[in-house]
C-alpha cells in the first residue's frame, strides 16, 4: 500500500485523464483502452479502502473493465447531487463493481473506510456552497413556549444549543413543521440540521425535508433517525429540489403526536 500514499488528496477531473490515472496508479494491469468522454464533476483521492456496509448506496453497477465500471458510476454522479463519493472494487479479474454513496450522512468527517487491497474509495470534490437560510423569515406549526421557542432560532447562526431556551421547538402535535422562506428561487444542494446538545436528541426522527415553489413541494430527502444529542445531520437533496422555501416535517403516524425541535438549519446552494 505504500506506493499509493504519494497520491492521497490529489484532485482528479472526471475526464478520460481521470480514468487513465486511476487505472495506471490503482490497477496497473487493467485494460487501458479508454474512450474519450467528459463529466462535469470532480473526484479526489482522500483515502484507500472500501465503504462500510452500513452506508446507504445510491447506485451500484458492474462492468467487465474498470473503464466500464467508472463510467457507470461517474455518469450517475454527474446527474445526482446526492453523490458524495465512489467506490471501485475488483470482484474477479473480469468483474468490477462500482458503488455510489450516500443519501444522508451524520458525520462531517465523511465515510468510514475498511482497509482492503481490492477496493479504492474517492470522495466527490468539494464545490463552493453558501448557506442561504441565515436570518431568513421562518415559521412553525406551533411554539412550545412562545416567548423564546421561536422559529427564528433555527436560522440565527447559532449551531450549539446547550439548553432548550435557544431552540426552535413546537408543541407535541400531529406532523409538526418548521418552514424557512428563502425569498428567492434556488436549486438547493443540501440541508444541514443541528440537533440540541443537552437532551432529548432522539426526538429528531422520521424527518421529511421538502423544497417548495408555487404551492408545490418537491422532495429534498428523508432522515429516518433517531438522532442523538449534538448530531449534525446532512441531507443531500434530490436533483429536482428547487424552490423558494424549505419545510421540515416529522411524519408522525395518524393519532400520534411528536415534538419538532432543532438548534439550527442551514440550506446550501452552489455559490
Amino acid at each position: 500500500m505504500s506506493k499509493y500514499l504519494g497520491i492521497m488528496n490529489i484532485r482528479i477531473r472526471t475526464t478520460c485523464n481521470f480514468v487513465v490515472c486511476l487505472l495506471l496508479v490503482l490497477f496497473p494491469k487493467a485494460d487501458l483502452l479508454v474512450k474519450h468522454y467528459h463529466y462535469q464533476r470532480n473526484f479526489k483521492f482522500t483515502s484507500f479502502g472500501s465503504m462500510t456496509n452500513d452506508q446507504e448506496v445510491l447506485f451500484s453497477g458492474e462492468g467487465n473493465t474498470f473503464h466500464d465500471a467508472v463510467k457507470l458510476c461517474a455518469e450517475f454522479c454527474r446527474r445526482d447531487r446526492r453523490c458524495i463519493g465512489m467506490e471501485l472494487c475488483k470482484i474477479t479479474e473480469d468483474r468490477i463493481r462500482c458503488r455510489v454513496c450516500c443519501k444522508t450522512k451524520t458525520e462531517e468527517e465523511g465515510i468510514p473506510l475498511n482497509n482492503t487491497d481490492r477496493c479504492r474509495y474517492m470522495a466527490m470534490d468539494a464545490e463552493p456552497k453558501v448557506n442561504i437560510a441565515l436570518h431568513k423569515p421562518s415559521s412553525m406549526s406551533s411554539s412550545f413556549t412562545p416567548d423564546y421557542h421561536k422559529a427564528s432560532n433555527a436560522v440565527d447562526g447559532v449551531t450549539v444549543c446547550l439548553s432548550g431556551h435557544s431552540l426552535a421547538h413546537t408543541l407535541a402535535e400531529y406532523r409538526p413543521w418548521i418552514k424557512i422562506n428563502l425569498q428567492a428561487t434556488y436549486d438547493v444542494y443540501s440541508v444541514v440540521i443541528y440537533n440540541r446538545e443537552d437532551c432529548c436528541g432522539e426526538r429528531l426522527h422520521d424527518l421529511q425535508i421538502n423544497i417548495g415553489i408555487n404551492g408545490t413541494e418537491n422532495t429534498c430527502g428523508f432522515y429516518k433517525g433517531p438522532a442523538v444529542n449534538g448530531d449534525r445531520i446532512v441531507v443531500n437533496c434530490n436533483p429536482l429540489a428547487r424552490g423558494s422555501f424549505v419545510i421540515l416535517r416529522i411524519l408522525t403516524p395518524p393519532g400520534e403526536k411528536e415534538f419538532l425541535q432543532v438548534c439550527e438549519i442551514k440550506v446550501y446552494v452552489h455559490n
